[in-house]
């Protein structure tokens, strides 16, 4: 939903004009839409991509359609490694029913899932290009890589991409050993100049994020060195270590993989009235209704991870198909898979691994614009199954005898159910499952904190312990059914099924664990429950003035977007906010300096009001408007003297500023030094009549009338950004300083005059054309390789080419 109340006002703006904003002030009291909403009519894929999504224009998800298309993308993986169609099937349904995906339906997170579930498929292209069938290899990695790449989860592709390059290593190697060195020389280009055409169509999106990133918390740099307890986002040129690395999983965590509930599930897991918790509530007098209320949310994550929404549950089947895949794939190309879901594990530790991923961190390019290593463990869900049902494959493909593949099959039982019953024994007897939220937990919990925290940690191993035996019986299932197909007792198809239901149940029913039916909900209830506004929110639209901010106190204010849905908002929710606004928020708004409140054009504070439910607006009469002309002008040297400068009383703080030093934004500006000369002087005559007003709003434009006896210095409570913005007084373009630290202001001359400001992004129209021609271009390449394949399979090439497979 983030999405959708977080591009509201850019995308009112599209559907009455048809043309990008390209900036917005709905939040964090305005930013460029580039990362986003950046509609493109010339990305033919992205919008053929969307269409196949079929999703409502209300913001609901429908996830059996990501399902399905997350299952056609690994059937098309799987077929391409020669699987039969009913382990691909099987092996489909699996990958779609990954926990991973279902936690990411959830909680809304779409283009991580679409990137994710396009993974497979381009896979898949490349590995028909290595088995030297050409045109369908370019086809296939064209059409997913376009997909992925619109969709435009910027992490997601980065490993990604470090996944594809480990393929390709890997088919070096294997060319290099048996001398066809001048096919896979042929090969990769096909694949460099495919990749380079599908994403071509998203080279709009694509270039202005780059450029957007170095102005961002993502890539940008602060000059500040005050307060840096709490100026944890970012560092040179990428983000800090510490925020970075927040979500890191723990090195036992990782074996979620096998047993789901290892660590408790997720931060608020509904373990019911009568868990060990729920009767120690009981016991200390909690009324029935709380019991439910508080087991139906229960702590029971106790990782070191801050909270988390659901474990990465692979599936012990799939785990178990996945050892015994080493055992029985013959092609080289297993180990180098295998290496490649191990290091996306060890990626995934961030923090807990610092040998490597500080190195990484400091060293790979871009690696530190990224936070929330756990997803790298996304990847490697990918691998395992892929390799899990490749295995099963081979070993019912009768290239092994009987007593080798029970031989096979009695080594992988012995090291995945060892692992399974190893981690069992180690939760019961050495794991403590305390959490590092017990201690605040223990603190409201009072004098009863140790009865509770006892009960809940009870709570925990027993989840561990059920799940551990859950996931061994699924192996042992597994097992047998396998067992039976290589004694001759069953055919294969019956062993298949078998596995396969086994497999299916596993995995939807951990997932259903997330993916709940509370998730669900109908058109009516979402539109009253997302979309309509509060009292609060109707009583300050009553406001027909058309650009003013609203402090949002009610919620996260920073890390929730639904305010902006219905106002332009101080906060809002964004992970790569401008840098200048994020120092500011740190620094000053965190605070409620009522100074840099006013100057922003604050007129409204929504608080929590006296009764839950019940916010209430505060009128702000000190809100200085959308300009004003100042007197003085501050001049400082460093970024620190800055924002020191603008200090003041909090807006709540009764107290008056007696010795008349705090920040007036009204009467003073504070600028950098090096714009002095620029400017010309600091003291400026301004009298009762001078004035500028809004006389239009209609972004990307501003339009104000202005008028003043005498020369003066505008300042505007619009955000100041380096690019794209200009200025013009009469028709004539004028400079933008930045004051304040985050504000725009202009030298106005004396007399009336009309001020536009203007945003024109030339990266974006310049894109927008490449963008087209891209989407010709892989156009005619889908056309064209459909019309070679068509070609070669009536001169029968294609089997020519089967029979040249580097992967067997």
């Amino acid at each position: 939903m983030s999405w959708n109340y977080m591009s509201k006002e850019a995308m009112t703006y599209y559907d009455s004009t048809g043309r990008a904003a390209n900036w917005s002030n709905s939040m964090f009291s305005g930013l460029p839409t580039i990362m986003y909403y950046q509609p493109s009519n010339s990305n033919w894929f992205g919008s053929l991509s969307g269409k196949l999504q079929m999703q409502p224009a209300n913001g609901s998800i429908n996830p059996m359609v990501y399902f399905f298309i997350a299952m056609l993308s690994f059937f098309v993986l799987l077929k391409t490694l020669k699987v039969n169609t009913l382990i691909s099937t099987i092996g489909a349904i699996a990958f779609a029913f990954t926990s991973y995906n279902a936690i990411i339906i959830a909680a809304g997170h779409m283009t991580k899932l679409i990137d994710l579930i396009f993974v497979p498929g381009v896979i898949a292209g490349i590995l028909q290009v290595y088995r030297r069938r050409y045109a369908l290899g370019a086809l296939m990695t064209a059409v997913f890589l376009s997909f992925m790449i619109a969709a435009w989860h910027v992490q997601i592709i980065y490993y990604s991409a470090i996944l594809f390059a480990a393929i390709c290593i890997a088919f070096l190697v294997i060319a290099i050993k048996k001398g066809t060195i001048n096919q896979y020389v042929k090969g990769t280009v096909i694949i460099l100049i495919t990749s380079i055409i599908a994403a071509l169509p998203s080279f709009s999106g694509l270039r202005g994020t780059v450029g957007y990133s170095k102005n961002s918390t993502r890539g940008g740099t602060s000059e500040l060195t005050i307060n840096k307890t709490q100026h944890a986002e970012q560092t040179n040129g990428g983000l800090s270590k510490e925020y970075a690395f927040q979500w890191s999983n723990g090195i036992g965590e990782t074996f979620c993989m096998l047993i789901p509930n290892l660590y408790g599930g997720q931060s608020g897991e509904n373990i019911g009235p009568d868990s060990k918790f729920g009767e120690a509530l009981t016991s200390i007098g909690v009324p029935e209704y709380q019991v439910e209320q508080m087991t139906a949310r229960a702590p029971t994550y106790w990782g070191p991870q801050p909270f988390l929404s659901g474990p990465i549950y692979f599936g012990a089947i799939v785990c178990f198909l996945f050892v015994l895949s080493l055992l029985v794939i013959k092609s080289p190309l297993k180990w180098w898979l295998t290496g490649a879901g191990l290091l996306f594990a060890m990626l995934s530790w961030g923090k807990n691994f610092e040998l490597l991923n500080y190195f990484l961190f400091d060293h790979l390019p871009f690696y530190n614009k990224f936070r929330t290593p756990t997803m790298a463990l996304a990847l490697t869900s990918i691998i395992f199954p892929m390799l899990g049902f490749w295995g099963l494959y081979y070993f019912m493909s009768g290239q092994y005898t009987k007593e080798v593949l029970l031989a096979k099959l009695k080594k992988a039982v012995f090291i995945t159910g060892g692992i399974t019953l190893a981690v069992i024994l180690y939760s019961q007897f050495l794991m403590d499952f305390k959490g590092a939220g017990d201690a605040q937990m223990a603190q409201s919990y009072g004098e009863h904190a140790n009865t509770l925290l006892k009960a809940l940690r009870d709570d925990r191993q027993s989840m561990a312990l059920k799940d551990g035996l859950r996931s061994l019986a699924f192996i042992l299932v597994a097992a047998a059914a396998l067992w039976a197909f290589a004694k001759e007792m069953v055919k294969k198809e019956i062993a298949i099924v078998a596995l396969g239901l086994a497999c299916i149940i596993d995995l939807w029913s951990v997932s259903h664990r997330y993916l709940t039916d509370d998730t669900y909900i109908d058109a009516t209830t979402l539109e009253q429950e997302y979309f309509t506004p509060r009292p609060v929110d109707l009583e300050i639209l009553k406001d027909k003035d058309p650009n003013y901010r609203v402090l949002d106190l009610s919620v996260n204010t920073f890390n929730d977007a639904k305010p902006s849905y219905f106002h332009k908002t101080i906060g809002g929710y964004h992970p790569a906010k401008l840098q200048i606004y994020q120092d500011l928020i740190e620094t000053q708004i965190s605070k409620l300096n009522g100074a840099v409140l006013d100057m922003l054009n604050t007129k409204y504070i929504i608080t929590a009001g006296q009764k839950q439910g019940e916010a209430q607006a505060i009128p702000n009469p000190k809100a200085l408007g959308n300009a004003w002309f100042i007197s003085n002008i501050k001049y400082t040297k460093t970024a620190d003297e800055t924002v020191l400068s603008m200090n003041a009383p909090a807006i709540n703080d009764p107290k008056q500023d007696s010795a008349q030093q705090a920040f007036k934004p009204a009467e003073t500006a504070i600028i950098r030094d090096n714009n002095r000369t620029a400017i010309g002087k600091d003291a400026f005559v301004k009298d009762s009549t001078s004035r500028i007003v809004m006389t239009q709003y209609d972004l990307p434009e501003l339009h104000y009338e202005s008028n003043n006896n005498n020369d003066g210095f505008a300042v505007f409570s619009e955000i100041y950004y380096p690019e794209n913005w200009k200025a013009y007084i009469d028709g004539k373009e004028t400079p933008i300083y930045c004051v304040n630290y985050v504000l725009r202001g202009i030298k106005v001359p004396a007399g009336k005059h009309k001020i536009d400001f203007k945003y024109n992004d030339p990266v974006i129209k310049a894109g927008e054309q490449i963008n087209t021609i891209g989407s010709i271009l892989l156009t005619l390449l889908i056309v064209g390789t459909l019309v070679i394949l068509f070609i070669q399979n009536k001169k029968g090439e294609v089997k020519q080419a089967e029979e040249a497979d580097e992967l067997r």
